[in-house]
């Protein structure tokens, strides 16, 4: 009986940590970090994605693009990058809907230089 109860509780454990490790990765995702789900959408679909500032260069470079949320405040929208909100840039938001219909940025990683830095957002056809 005892090894049965060691063994219950062994499976609640190990699916208990599996799940938290998921929801982390979830997180991580909806926060705009930088390189999460990156190879996900690269091939398909960041790969095509041209800048709308004028220079039609790509949005997409190494892992700045990302899977993140969007909000609409007042008279302008912001996006989530690195697990802080930004102001959109209108000239970077290209007029697509993401294979997954939801918010994606390309953005360096945010550190004192890079700061605030857009290439491109896709907005959720809702938006």
């Amino acid at each position: 009986m005892r090894f049965v109860r060691t063994n219950w509780r062994l499976v609640i454990a190990t699916l208990g940590g599996t799940f938290s490790m998921f929801l982390g990765l979830c997180a991580a995702a909806q926060e705009g970090h930088y390189g999460v789900d990156h190879e996900k959408w690269h091939q398909d679909f960041y790969a095509k994605l041209k800048r709308n500032d004028g220079s039609r260069m790509p949005c997409c470079s190494q892992n700045d693009c990302r899977p993140t949320q969007s909000r609409r405040v007042s008279n302008h929208y912001e996006v989530k990058v690195d697990g802080r909100w930004l102001s959109v840039p209108d000239n970077t938001i290209i007029d697509v809907i993401a294979p997954d219909g939801g918010a994606h940025v390309c953005a360096p990683k945010q550190d004192d230089y890079t700061k605030g830095v857009l290439f491109c957002v896709i907005l959720p056809p809702d938006s």
